[in-house]
């Protein structure tokens, strides 16, 4: 039985799937975000040596912050959308994110972490199918578990306050693309949603708040 644990930060939220494998780090969280993966490994009397992979849904730094701590913690591949590497290596997006992206890699001393293997749409990665979602960033990704018929969407669109919605436009490097990206999630036959940036919720609940966000955004 395959379970998803959601890790909630202030401003940003990260996954762990657990299987009989042991465990998958889905992105690494932004500040806090290691001291939340070993509390949460402690929790279920589990230790780095449990984390058996880490995939990155995309390259921006409040998701790729602590990847290298963490491949030195728990020795495992690290796994990254293809078209994303510029970012994860040390790039940036464009315009205000563009700003905020360098400023924070400075102050935050980030350090680009190896990546084993690059990902593409259609790969197989850590039990899960890789959903090309580009738009938030060129090679911005889901991972959809099929058996369960769950995805994990990254930061395909966000909920805090009160209406689900697209990232802000100059968060995203084609605003464009990311609307055409939340009509196909939208069109996928699922049980459920995680999000990076959301309210708390269930998977339905996310499901639904995709759907909603979809029909706001018609082609």
């Amino acid at each position: 039985m395959r379970k998803i644990v959601q890790l909630r930060g202030i401003l940003v939220h990260h996954h762990m799937l657990i299987d009989d494998s042991g465990v998958h780090l889905i992105d690494g969280g932004f500040i806090g975000g290691v001291r939340r993966i070993h509390r949460e490994l402690r929790r279920r009397s589990l230790d780095w040596s449990d984390v058996r992979s880490i995939v990155l849904t995309h390259g921006h730094l409040d998701h790729t912050l602590n990847i290298a701590r963490l491949q030195k913690l728990t020795n495992s591949p690290i796994s990254a959308p293809k078209q994303d590497a510029g970012h994860i290596l040390g790039g940036a997006s464009r315009f205000l994110c563009e700003a905020l992206e360098k400023a924070g890699r400075f102050l935050f001393r980030y350090r680009s972490p190896v990546i084993d293997h690059w990902l593409e749409d259609g790969d197989h990665v850590s039990g899960m199918r890789v959903v090309a979602l580009p738009g938030h960033t060129v090679g911005h990704c889901g991972f959809l578990l099929e058996n369960e018929r769950l995805l994990i969407a990254g930061d395909l669109f966000t909920q805090h306050l009160r209406q689900p919605s697209p990232p802000p436009a100059v968060f995203n490097d084609d605003h464009t693309e990311a609307l055409r990206s939340i009509r196909k999630a939208a069109e996928m036959d699922l049980q459920g949603v995680f999000l990076n940036h959301t309210k708390k919720m269930t998977p339905t609940e996310g499901l639904a708040a995709l759907q909603k966000v979809a029909k706001s955004y018609p082609p």
